[in-house]
């Protein structure tokens, strides 16, 4: 079975003097596997989309941003794909 996974926005481009008020940037993704944690982030914006995923496992807290995806759905389905 398929874990359900969820987007939880943590990070936010800053809208002039509005903290947190730009687009969302970056998730925290739930649902993961017990043990893992993952988070999704925009590295291309504002002006264009470069998602990357990062993943931790409790055995190994080091990791890498990976991936070069259009949208933080199309990460999202292959952080998905990978778990």
């Amino acid at each position: 079975m398929l874990d359900t996974f969820t987007l939880h926005e943590d990070a936010w481009l800053r809208d002039g003097p509005v903290y947190a008020g730009g687009p969302v940037i970056g998730y925290r993704v739930g649902g993961m596997p017990d043990g893992k944690t993952a988070r999704i982030a925009n590295f291309g914006a504002p002006n264009r989309n470069d998602w990357r995923i990062m993943r931790v496992n409790a055995d190994n807290p080091q990791s890498d941003w990976t991936g070069h995806y259009e949208s933080v759905e199309d990460a999202l389905a292959a952080l998905q794909q990978d778990s």
